[in-house]
């Protein structure tokens, strides 16, 4: 089964996201659990997270089929120590509404270390990471790759292991693939996504892989840029997306559409769902 459809709107309630995703026919797809653009917000309230939890049985879809997306203020790799217990307490907040929306990961850019070494930078996202899962041990946090502009961590597979092995609840840690990310840092997804998908498997297992974000690009390989196109329409090209969906490694996890342009969505979602069977 793959679950594949694109990052809906909270807007009005977040129960209602269920309904604009089942609309566009989509089998997956991702939410933020509050306004992903401030610190703090209503609690979630117990009727609204019940009915999320219902809409998401009565459509037909499962947790795994849901991937919600932390908040962008959030900055695990900080050394800034108020800005990163300012990030932990949000992140945990955020780690727990997921909970109790019933589902069972969340998505987590791993942030920016700013100044000193990498190396630190990945100790203190990993701390924040360890911290959260010691409070809310029901989640897992799925760690996004970059595209690796400035001091951005999670470029390099390489980056994304040393995160993992720093962390002491590996068990709990995964990672989210984005593909317009993925090219942006320098791999070729356009010419060989099967390879990339083998290594990271080879690398760390099948089951480390908790969501893909399907994006084409807008920029070129290896320009360390974060600029999302339609899919067909960039850089990377279609191709590359069926290759995709068709890896084994893809079923069975959500792959979310953060694409640019709300009105092909339906499109992008029936075409991507097309080509997994065939």
């Amino acid at each position: 089964m793959h679950f594949i459809g694109p990052h809906v709107s909270i807007k009005e309630n977040i129960a209602l996201s269920v309904d604009r995703a089942k609309a566009l026919g989509a089998t997956g797809f991702a939410i933020f659990t509050k306004n992903q653009r401030i610190w703090t917000a209503p609690p979630l309230q117990d009727e609204d997270a019940a009915a999320f939890r219902e809409g998401i049985r009565e459509n037909g879809y499962t947790p795994d089929a849901v991937l919600p997306h932390a908040g962008y203020l959030i900055n695990p790799a900080t050394p800034d120590r108020d800005l990163w217990n300012k990030s932990f307490a949000l992140f945990e907040d955020e780690a727990m509404r997921t909970v109790k929306l019933g589902l069972r990961t969340i998505n987590i850019h791993p942030g920016a270390y700013k100044e000193g070494s990498r190396e630190d930078g990945i100790k203190r996202a990993a701390q924040m990471i360890d911290s959260v899962i010691e409070n809310v041990p029901e989640i897992r946090i799925a760690v996004e790759n970059t595209a690796g502009a400035g001091t951005i961590l999670g470029s390099s597979f390489d980056e994304l292991e040393a995160i993992l092995q720093e962390s002491k609840h590996g068990e709990n840690v995964g990672f989210t693939l984005d593909t317009a990310h993925l090219f942006g840092a320098g791999y070729d997804v356009k010419t060989d996504p099967v390879r990339i998908l083998d290594d990271f498997v080879s690398r760390f297992g099948k089951e480390k892989l908790f969501g893909m974000h399907l994006n084409d690009s807008k920029v070129g390989l290896g320009s360390k840029k974060d600029r999302h196109e339609s899919i067909g329409l960039g850089l990377i090209g279609k191709e590359a997306f069926v290759e995709i969906v068709k890896h084994p490694a893809t079923e069975g996890i959500p792959l979310i559409l953060e694409t640019p342009d709300e009105n092909r969505w339906q499109a992008e979602i029936a075409c991507l769902l097309q080509e997994s069977k065939l």
